[in-house]
This record gives structure tokens, C-alpha cells and sequence, in this order.
């Protein structure tokens, strides 16, 4: 039998839409592998991303990241000091920075969302800053300054390009000497524990009334077919970690003032951890600290208090017994993209 005209649609149809998923799914694989093209997309995405009041409503809203900025500035910009805030967004650094007694403030924003801030300044009665719509890259200021300030950390640390933006004008415009805030950080990725009201566990482990077994899917391949990955990446939920496996150990530590490029960090590492009592690990949890100084440090710990950034995890599910040891190998892949990072059992 002929097949009929809108059955010879649909096959087309299908075809063609097969043919875009693969020239998409090819593109996004070149795209995640080059860091350069990578840096492109993710300043386009902050411009975007942070273009709302919604948005900076959450970061205005947490006051563990208020306070250890205000501390920090307070602390460290001095009186007659140039400073330059990147990536302004409300204004909030910029005008902290002028409160601490800067003599000038040049506040840079690519997105039009400087309207906000330069009218918050207006309203304020601050003058002293120069509000500069651009990307940084793009902007020299007159002067050199003493002081870089910047909050660009993504969830993941380097997913706003911060290390890219800051280290572009740490070499073009900082004075020698100047001062990076914050400057000092951690990268951490530690086996957690959950409380067991927050705790879901992989399918095959999931324990049910009456007898019902479902440790078989483990190994079934029809359950394979719809298996997305045992080390698929989650998001912790608030106050859901009950404890880290071990002492939590930073697997990237490291210095604005002297790290000389992104190629410069490791993205090979082990994870090994002992045991510190009978638990179930959840998953490799990611978080971050940002140091201002030696009394001045930021953290996105799950087990401190809660901030607006969030806590990417790797799901492992496994019980282990007190003294016991594990060994994972984590590759960071492109750092500015976390979905590339991975985690294997070693």
C-alpha cells in the first residue's frame, strides 16, 4: 500500500528534526570544549540573567553575603583609595566602597540594569562614583586603581567568568600593590550525608512495605533504558546535609593577586575521604569560600548558614561503614561550563 502524503510528511518531518538535534547536540559538544567560546556565551548569558529586580532581589536579601562584603570593604578600602567594581548590578559594592572612603568609585555594568544603580546613587546623595555601561574588558579607566571589587561567583565559582574578568583588569588597570576583594578562595567537592527526612535514594535502594524488592532494577535492562546516570548531577536541597564523609579538604586553592591564568588551575584531582561513622553518601557536594582577608571569609557550605548561591551535587547513594575509605576522580572538564565536571568511582 502507497504510503499517503502527510505520512511522507511526518517522515520528513522527523528526519529534518533529527538532523537539527544533531547539528545542535555537535555544536554544544564544540561549543562546552572551547573555553574561548564558552567566556563569549557566559558574558551574554550574565547580561541576561541578571537583567531583572527579581534577581538581585535574592542577592540583596542575603545577609551572609551582605555582611561579609560590607566587613570586607569596610576593612580594606582606605580613605582617598580609587576603586572599580565590576559587574555593578544594584550598585550595592560600589556604594559600600564609597561609604568605606574611597575618593572615586568607577562602577562597570554591561546590562542596562546601571539605570538602577545610577538612580539609587541619585536618590542617596552619592556622587563620587562614575557609573561606566560596558563590558570590562572593553573599559580603561583614566587612572589606575587601588582597589578591584567584585562579586562574580557563580554556584560553581567560575561559572560568571570571574576568573577571566578579574584577571583582565588586575593586569591592565590595578596598581602594583592594589588590592583584589575578595582575592583569596577555595573550591570544595565533599562527600555528604543527608538527614533521612531529605534523603532520596537511587531506585534499586528505595526500601517499600510489604516485601516489594526493587534491588533487581539495579542490574535490568529494562530499567537501563530509563537510567540517567549514577553520577548525574543534583542540586542539594537547603538544609538537607547532615555531614561530610571526612574533613572537608579544598581540592583548588588560590590567589588573585598571583595566579597567572586560568590554564594555570588543575582539573584532574582525587577525592579520598575516611569515613567518619556508618552513613549513607549522597553525592560529592560543591561549594566555594571567598576570603576578603584573614577575618573575612564567605562561605557556600551546606552545613553553614544558608546563602542565595546553591550547592550542585554529584549523586553516588552508597553505604558505608565507619573507617571505611573512598577514592573518586573528579575532572573539573571546562571550568566555566559544570556540566561538563565529572565524577568516577575509583
Amino acid at each position: 500500500m502507497a504510503s499517503s502524503p502527510s505520512s511522507k510528511r511526518t517522515r520528513v518531518s522527523q528526519a529534518a528534526a533529527r538532523s537539527v538535534r544533531s547539528a545542535l547536540g555537535f555544536g554544544a559538544s564544540k561549543l562546552a570544549s572551547n573555553d574561548w567560546l564558552m567566556g563569549v556565551v557566559y558574558d551574554l548569558m550574565n547580561e541576561t540573567n541578571f537583567a531583572g529586580l527579581s534577581e538581585h532581589e535574592a542577592m540583596l536579601s542575603d545577609s551572609v553575603r551582605v555582611g561579609a562584603y560590607h566587613a570586607g570593604i569596610h576593612a580594606n578600602v582606605q580613605p582617598g583609595d580609587v576603586v572599580l567594581d565590576l559587574g555593578t548590578g544594584t550598585g550595592l559594592l560600589a556604594f559600600m566602597a564609597s561609604k568605606a572612603g574611597a575618593s572615586k568609585v568607577y562602577a562597570v555594568e554591561h546590562s542596562d540594569f546601571i539605570d538602577v544603580a545610577r538612580e539609587i546613587a541619585e536618590r542617596n546623595g552619592i556622587s563620587n562614583i562614575e557609573f561606566v555601561q560596558a563590558n570590562s574588558r572593553e573599559f580603561t579607566p583614566p587612572e589606575n586603581v587601588d582597589v578591584l571589587l567584585h562579586e562574580q561567583m557563580g554556584d560553581e565559582l567560575f561559572n560568571e567568568n570571574m576568573l577571566e574578568n578579574v584577571l583582565d583588569l588586575r593586569d591592565r588597570v590595578l596598581k602594583p600593590g592594589g588590592r583584589i576583594l575578595p582575592a583569596r578562595f577555595q573550591l570544595f567537592v565533599e562527600p555528604v550525608s543527608f538527614h533521612d527526612a531529605q534523603r532520596v535514594r537511587r531506585f534499586w535502594n528505595i526500601a517499600l512495605p510489604d516485601g516489594l524488592d526493587l534491588s533487581a532494577t539495579e542490574r535490568s535492562y529494562t530499567a537501563a533504558r530509563y537510567d540517567t546516570g549514577r553520577t548525574e548531577q543534583l542540586w542539594v536541597p537547603k538544609g538537607a546535609v547532615a555531614q561530610t564523609m571526612g574533613a572537608p579538604e579544598p581540592v583548588l586553592e588560590f590567589d588573585l593577586h598571583t595566579l597567572e591564568s586560568v590554564k594555570a588551575l588543575q582539573v584532574d584531582h582525587v577525592v579520598a575521604r575516611k569515613a567518619q561513622s556508618d552513613m549513607i553518601i549522597d553525592g560529592l557536594a560543591v561549594w566555594f569560600t571567598a576570603s576578603f582577608d584573614d577575618s573575612t571569609t564567605l562561605t557556600t557550605s551546606p552545613l553553614a548558614p544558608a546563602t542565595h548561591w546553591g550547592n550542585r551535587m554529584f549523586r553516588v547513594d552508597e553505604e558505608i561503614s565507619a573507617g571505611e575509605s573512598r577514592r573518586w576522580h573528579l575532572h573539573l572538564g571546562n571550568l566555566v561550563n559544570p556540566s561538563t565536571w565529572t565524577v568516577e568511582k575509583l
